[in-house]
């Protein structure tokens, strides 16, 4: 599998979409931060109005752009295309198809496969968050806990770690580009919707089911203020999906043929 890691990350110094997608998600970023400032020069007006009709004021944070950064850099959408990209370019050229030839096993370019998606979205995310901490502090200061932002990034991280997973499952199963991007970006959205839909039925008073469904957990963990049993839960969660998606995604690249 050693071979197989040298080379995939060669290919990364040539891998245009990753640079593509990467330089999206940096400007994505700082366009919400620019709109969020030019949003906050506003405030004393919309806050004005919130008071005369006793509602709440808009407050916009450092802490709060760093936070919401996977969805201010439509992180998980762009990570589901890049995903479904380097997955499925290998079936579509055939590269596969050598690559057994040379004897590697399903199992080695499986993992090494995984492996280099693992590392690119780690480092997207990486890039995306040091953006939003720059901008976070120059256009608003960070004054909260700096631990407990860097937890709950860290947790975000994981999560994002298994969101891949679960995209490079479904790209693996499915092989065609257009198909897995379609339903890497669908399906999570048409699990969302059931289980809230489910929710609103139920009426269910402490719990959530829709809160313990992968894509939720950036948009729990974007608030400093969430309790730490929702930490836990999310943390712990994440890694069930990354083992389940990661054991799914072999099973299907085992039985398929190439």
């Amino acid at each position: 599998m050693k071979d197989l890691l040298k080379f995939e990350f060669r290919k990364l110094k040539r891998q245009k979409s990753f640079y593509v997608i990467l330089a999206i998600m940096v400007a994505l970023v700082v366009l919400s931060a620019v709109m969020s400032k030019l949003l906050e020069s506003l405030a004393s007006e919309i806050d004005a109005v919130a008071d005369a009709m006793d509602g709440e004021s808009i407050a916009i944070t450092g802490a709060g752009t760093v936070l919401g950064v996977v969805s201010a850099s439509m992180f998980s959408t762009l990570s589901a295309i890049f995903t479904a990209i380097i997955v499925c370019g290998d079936y579509e050229s055939q590269v596969i198809k050598n690559v057994y030839a040379r004897g590697y096993s399903r199992e080695s370019f499986y993992f090494a496969k995984l492996i280099y998606i693992v590392v690119t979205t780690s480092i997207m995310f990486f890039a995306a968050v040091a953006v939003s901490a720059i901008l976070g502090a120059a256009l608003f200061g960070i004054s909260e806990s700096g631990g407990r932002i860097i937890l709950l990034l860290a947790i975000q991280y994981i999560a994002v770690v298994a969101g891949a997973t679960m995209y490079f499952a479904i790209s693996a199963f499915i092989k065609k580009l257009g198909g897995s991007i379609a339903a890497c970006i669908i399906a999570p959205m048409l699990v969302s919707l059931v289980l809230s839909l489910l929710d609103s039925a139920l009426k269910l008073n402490d719990f959530t089911i829709a809160d313990i469904w992968l894509p939720s957990f950036t948009t729990i963990l974007s608030n400093i203020g969430v309790a730490d049993k929702k930490i836990a839960l999310c943390a712990a969660l994440s890694a069930v999906y990354a083992a389940a998606f990661i054991w799914a995604g072999f099973a299907a690249s085992k039985k398929s043929e190439v």
